[in-house]
């Protein structure tokens, strides 16, 4: 009977303390980009398995709407096991019901993120053509080197597959950025985050991360203060001033001993010791330039003080510029810009600025968003361009659309679906997997001129006094205006009761030039009739006085003249 009753108080005791639950696998790597976060888990499991790990921990599967996204996988994928199938695969949050889908039906091919929502502005399919799908289909990333360079690319699997890991991602509504250390700290702060990630290169960490500035010991939490994300400490005041201004919204000061926050002139610190608030006091009346420190010992019971990269004046109350780029050694390693308490380092071209350190500029097609080909520029520039057969879209020149500048061009045909093929604009399919222009002026589309087809478009010529219309599809009078009423009709003005076709250009143009030309000859046969009877007074009235009326040669060639007109 007692071993009995000792197995029951057994399985009581288990009962009431609870089995250990199973735990969550670690992250083999996070990121945070502003309040969004993800996390690599390189632990086998089902699609439904693996959406319940993010859950845990407060997210889902990862939904990949943007390129921004498809970057931080690659990130996240750098130093891990190489994501090549069948070994690499790693589910994303992205799949299909029961019911059958089109590819038609928009980039994501009738899938769904686990949001419950479909949009998005990016897509990978490895396949871009498969036909219908059917049944519970999920979505994996995993590799793709065609050309030798690792892609990661979109497949759809059973949702019963146990892959080699999967993708979570965590949203919040705020985070802080890394804390601002000076160099004589180092770089030794380790993070973590409410999901489990853990690092010292993060973009950006959540609320509730906490940061461990190891040198000193010294542990900060991201919490919001006034509706501003800020790091803070539980015990009051300030701490180390090397490390994000030791948490004073003012100024910092450690010149000896603790270190303390000063508040400026015409305010008070708070509770907090760190922030600082409104108030009357002796230094509302003060002179100080900057800031002001209640001090009772000091000269009307308070003391000037100067922000940094400032030091007070002579006079106790001026603050002037240090030059910080006069000191030694240089604060910069190449180019240095003084400006007013503070200083800009600069590189010279072909650097750029990486952590205080001036590196020469990367190949500037990385993370370029040309859709086919991207051509680097001098300056650190590129140009997008387009793989033969296609031109740069105008308004997107870093997308391509299908051309063909000839009667007929080869289709561009889906490699695994023979009957998937595409013409561009203005061609049509034959039966030989070629696309052939479609005649524009045979389907009668210029209306009152003439149809010059062209490949892929159309031009219409319009003859004298009619103009094209803004459609680029008609002819249209220029001397039709609308009628009164503002109707939109049109009405010849010349002849309004009968419609007029178009004129013909050759004739109607060489009536006018001969009735142009005869114009002419007339007003030149009048002005040498003036001139020469001008000229037979002058000659009378000189040769009383005994002059010449001009050289001989000249009058010889004038005579002439008259003689032939008739004068």
């Amino acid at each position: 009977m007692l071993p009995l009753l000792l197995l029951l108080l057994s399985v009581l005791t288990v009962a009431a303390l609870g089995l250990p639950d199973s735990p969550v696998p670690q992250s083999g790597g996070s990121q945070c980009i502003e309040d969004d976060c993800y996390a690599v888990f390189w632990n086998p499991e089902k699609f439904a398995g693996a959406n319940q790990v993010c859950q845990q921990l407060g997210g889902h599967l990862m939904t990949v709407r943007s390129s921004v996204a498809a970057d931080v996988i690659s990130l996240l994928a750098q130093g891990a096991p190489e994501i090549s199938p069948p070994d690499g695969r790693l589910w994303i949050g992205l799949q299909l019901g029961q019911n059958c889908s089109q590819e038609q039906e928009g980039q994501l091919r009738g899938f769904r993120w686990v949001t419950g929502d479909n949009s998005t502005s990016y897509s990978k399919w490895k396949h871009s053509g498969r036909g219908a799908l059917c049944g519970h289909q999920c979505v994996v990333v995993t590799g793709d080197s065609p050309s030798g360079s690792m892609e990661l690319v979109w497949e759809e699997h059973s949702c019963d597959l146990a892959t080699e890991g999967f993708l979570c991602e965590y949203n919040y509504p705020g985070s802080c950025k890394p804390l601002n250390l000076e160099p004589s700290i180092g770089a030794s702060v380790t993070y973590s985050t409410p999901f489990g990630g853990k690092g010292a290169d993060f973009q950006a960490l959540p609320l509730n991360s906490h940061a461990l500035v190891v040198p000193l010991g010294l542990d900060l939490v991201c919490m919001k203060v006034e509706e501003t994300p800020r790091w803070v400490k539980e015990s009051l005041g300030a701490w180390d001033c090397r490390v994000e201004k030791g948490g004073c919204s003012q100024i910092c000061r450690q010149d000896s001993g603790d270190p303390e926050c000063l508040c400026s002139q015409g305010t008070l610190s708070k509770a907090d010791l760190r922030s600082c608030q409104a108030e009357g006091d002796s230094c509302t009346h003060s002179r100080c330039h900057q800031y002001c420190h209640l001090s009772p010992n000091a000269p009307g019971g308070y003391t000037c003080m100067c922000d940094s990269g400032y030091y007070l004046d002579e006079d106790g109350h001026s603050c002037v510029d240090v030059d910080d780029c006069a000191l030694e050694p240089n604060p910069c390693p190449q180019k240095c810009d003084n400006t007013q308490g503070a200083f800009k380092c600069e590189c010279n071209p072909g650097f750029e600025l990486l952590d205080g350190e001036c590196v020469e500029l990367l190949n500037p097609c990385f993370g370029s968003k040309c859709e086919h080909k991207c051509l680097p520029l001098e300056g650190g520039t590129y140009r997008c361009a387009c793989e033969e057969g296609f031109v740069p879209i105008p308004d997107q020149p870093d997308r391509c659309m299908l051309f063909c500048n000839t009667t007929a061009c080869p289709a561009k045909c889906n490699p695994y679906n023979a009957d998937d093929c595409k013409c561009p604009e203005g061609y049509i399919l034959d039966e030989n997997q070629m696309c052939s222009d479609i005649d524009d002026c045979a389907a009668g589309e210029c209306h009152g001129g003439e149809c010059n087809n062209l490949p892929g478009s159309f031009q219409c010529i319009c003859g004298p006094k009619y103009k094209l219309s803004e459609t680029g599809q008609e002819c249209i009078s220029e001397d039709l205006t609308p009628v009164d009423g503002g109707s939109g009709e049109l009405l010849d003005t010349e002849t309004p009761a009968t419609t007029t076709s178009p004129p013909t250009e050759g004739p109607v143009h060489s009536v006018v030039l001969i009735g142009i030309a005869i114009s002419i000859l007339s007003i030149i046969t009048v002005l040498l009739a003036i001139v020469c009877h001008l000229r037979k007074k002058q000659c009378a009235a000189r040769a009383a006085l005994d002059y010449k009326c001009a050289g001989p040669a000249k009058e010889e060639v004038l005579q002439q003249v008259c003689r032939l007109r008739g004068y």
